[in-house]
């Protein structure tokens, strides 16, 4: 690892590729080896949703945390150059919105669905999935996930890359309350991150968001060749946010995680009008 610019190799995409086929499809290889955080990660992640989405009434998520339907919600503020997201505290009325029909969700670099079927699946009516990885997907639909999709609750588990995908003029156009990322964008260039962003609002119902998780370099950008991925600093998601015409609404770290590892952040984001 070391620090600089993102990469622009013709490779990046394929190296990322090659290094994700050597990774056991399960959870243990989901995490990188430290199958232990699935249950803190998936505690955290339900409660920072629950301030923003009512999950359905047969759904566990309620037995964990249960806020009022409306929150005064408190937004951050970002200066990035000539650009500030400036403070402000807003009432924000939960998702799924009256008359939106059932809730949605995407999940984005979804591996074999580990973040589906611990999270969002406790959140929201109905998931669909994206990821990259034949190999991810082909076990996601043929046993981690395969009573989900038999039961209607998981819908499409689509293999594509993010910088490939569409919402605007397809069956995803307006389709989803949230598009929850985690721990994906990191193999995204700077152009494909804005691209994918500004793509993402094409896919939300009215008055959805997208929601962001992923790992915080202490400063600047950490490129790993390994896995063809950069970890971006606060301050470089917050530039990026800003550049993609996102409004930060919250922001939280994570906690409960081993010491020595990357700081993890989840971030509630909205276009702006």
């Amino acid at each position: 690892m070391y620090l600089g610019a993102p990469t622009e190799s013709p490779s990046w995409y394929t190296d990322a590729e090659k290094y994700w086929d050597t990774v056991p499809a399960t959870i243990n290889g989901m995490l990188g080896g430290l199958g232990q955080l699935a249950r803190p990660d998936a505690v955290s992640s339900l409660r920072f949703l629950s301030e923003f989405v009512t999950p359905p009434s047969t759904s566990s998520a309620a037995s964990i945390v249960n806020p009022p339907s409306n929150l005064d919600i408190k937004t951050t503020t970002t200066t990035t150059g000539s650009a500030t997201t400036a403070t402000a505290t807003a009432k924000r009325q939960k998702l799924p919105l009256p008359g939106s029909g059932p809730s949605r969700v995407l999940d984005c670099g979804a591996g074999i669905g580990r973040v589906t079927k611990q999270v969002l699946i406790k959140a929201f009516d109905h998931v669909d999935l994206v990821e990259n990885s034949a190999i991810f997907v082909k076990q996601a639909r043929e046993e981690y996930l395969k009573a989900e999709i038999e039961s209607g609750k998981v819908c499409e588990v689509r293999c594509s890359g993010l910088q490939n995908v569409e919402f605007e003029g397809t069956e995803w156009e307006r389709r989803f309350d949230v598009i929850w990322c985690q721990w994906v964008l990191g193999h995204l260039t700077e152009d494909h991150l804005i691209t994918f962003f500004n793509r993402c609002k094409k896919g939300l119902k009215p008055g959805g968001m997208i929601f962001v998780k992923e790992n915080n370099a202490k400063i600047g950008i950490v490129i790993d060749e390994e896995d063809s991925s950069m970890t971006r600093s606060d301050t470089v998601w917050k530039e990026m946010f800003v550049k993609s015409g996102l409004k930060l609404m919250r922001e939280e770290v994570q906690k409960g995680f081993p010491s020595g590892l990357f700081a993890v952040k989840m971030y509630a984001l909205e276009p702006m009008p």
